[in-house]
């Protein structure tokens, strides 16, 4: 079953606050309509949250042919939303490539929550460049947002021991992947939009 939000900052919200109060709060999506499920038992009987892990693909990209082109004016708009929604959001690290695009899509939200962006770099392959981006989550004690590109999204998000999400398309933009990472090893994705 996907789990999704009609109001993703709602949703992402309320994960967070859920993960503190160690109380989990379950969106699933049946015919249409959002049902809200709560379970309040003892951290020692649930899944207690963890950290969370947002990942994004970086916004649109200039049309040039540089091998590391800038955002489009419609990329900086969405960056701008990206970070409006993530602001009421606790985190604690930031993750880009060496792209400009995904750099720059986080760069708002950076300078709201005043995070420096940590790189990580793709020089040495994408396999190394997923390692890397593991080892700074597990590393880190809060939670992380992860910009990245369609064909290392879904790798990461296994990486990270979420599930395959398939192909992310070329023209796909304004999606937020969260993974909740929780005490006893499980791994639950929820997938939401932002739009500008």
């Amino acid at each position: 079953m996907r789990l999704i939000s009609r109001n993703p900052l709602k949703f992402i919200t309320l994960f967070i606050i859920s993960s503190f109060m160690n109380c989990s709060v379950v969106f699933a999506v049946q015919e249409g309509n959002i049902k809200q499920q709560t379970n309040t038992q003892t951290p020692a009987t649930t899944n207690v949250i963890v950290k969370q892990v947002l990942l994004v693909r970086h916004a649109e990209k200039s049309q040039s042919n540089s091998q590391d082109p800038q955002l489009s004016a419609v990329g900086m708009q969405r960056a701008q939303a990206l970070a409006q929604q993530l602001a009421p959001v606790a985190l604690s690290q930031l993750i880009a490539s060496d792209y400009q695009r995904t750099q720059l899509t986080l760069a708002p939200l950076a300078k709201e929550k005043a995070l420096t962006l940590t790189i990580a770099s793709t020089k040495s392959g994408i396999s190394e460049h997923i390692k890397h981006i593991v080892a700074l989550v597990k590393q880190e004690q809060g939670n992380s947002l992860i910009a990245g590109h369609s064909n290392t999204l879904p790798l990461i998000i296994s990486a990270l021991g979420g599930p395959n999400i398939g192909t992310i398309s070329e023209s796909s933009y304004g999606g937020i992947y969260q993974l909740q990472l929780t005490q006893n090893g499980k791994v639950i994705l929820t997938q939401s939009h932002f739009v500008q």
